[in-house]
């Protein structure tokens, strides 16, 4: 485990928008991409695993995935196709992910129990383990 570098890209999900959102026993997997620009060309993608908490805000709906409670899930579908805005560290190593709508997705980090909070899968191969 280790926590987010001072030179960390927070532009990295710049003109992506939400592929995907994937649901395991304890996690959360978006998927985001940014669209094909010519025929042949892979496009680029990166992923977030969530092991730790994940909160959530569209609409009215203020909410958190709770691993024991799938209905906390079903609002993360809302937020397939949406554009992200930005990205901002909003505490110790918790990002949030702002969409055009005004919706937001917070990843949040948990440094109490030595374990991984969360893993940022990057086009380029290389692996972030928070």
């Amino acid at each position: 485990m280790s926590t987010l570098s001072d030179d960390f890209d927070f532009s990295l999900l710049s003109g992506c928008y939400l592929e995907m959102v994937c649901f395991g026993v304890r996690v959360t997997r978006l998927d985001f991409s940014r669209p094909q620009t010519f025929a042949g060309v892979s496009p680029y993608k990166v992923s977030f695993c969530v092991e730790a908490g994940l909160k959530y805000q569209i609409d009215d709906i203020v909410g958190q995935r709770e691993f024991n409670d799938s209905s906390t899930s079903a609002p993360l579908l809302d937020f397939l196709l949406m554009d992200v805005e930005s990205v901002e560290k909003v505490e110790t190593d918790a990002l949030q992910i702002k969409f055009s709508t005004g919706a937001k997705i917070t990843i949040e980090s948990d440094v109490s129990d030595g374990y991984e909070s969360y893993s940022i899968y990057l086009d380029s191969g290389d692996i972030i383990v928070v």
